[in-house]
């Protein structure tokens, strides 16, 4: 691996390590946007933008991406993002509606 990769690495590591707490569960009748704000804004910014601009951004091409595979992505968790189970199924989904109007 290239030095150049390491760092990049090394970065998103750190960064995720100051992400928002697992075990966040949102209090009853949360709207999406208040979710994205309490547990999804510390990796991803304001928004969907991206850490520092650039890291985590969900605001790229990829997306949209079905609000059911953002919300599979939420509850589970994939490479890089740790899981959210206490999120739930109908705000995991509600989520992912909101990060696709973004």
């Amino acid at each position: 691996m290239s030095y150049i990769k390491l760092v990049w690495v090394a970065l998103a590591a750190l960064s995720l390590s100051a992400c928002a707490d697992r075990d966040y569960t949102p209090v009853a009748g949360a709207s999406a946007e208040t979710i994205f704000a309490e547990a999804c804004a510390s990796c991803h910014g304001d928004a969907g933008a991206g850490k520092f601009g650039f890291l985590f951004k969900l605001t790229d091409s990829e997306y949209p991406h079905p609000d059911s595979a953002i919300a599979a992505l939420v509850i589970q968790g994939g490479s890089s993002m740790p899981a959210f189970p206490n999120i739930g199924q109908k705000n995991a989904e509600a989520l992912g509606a909101y990060i696709n109007a973004q």
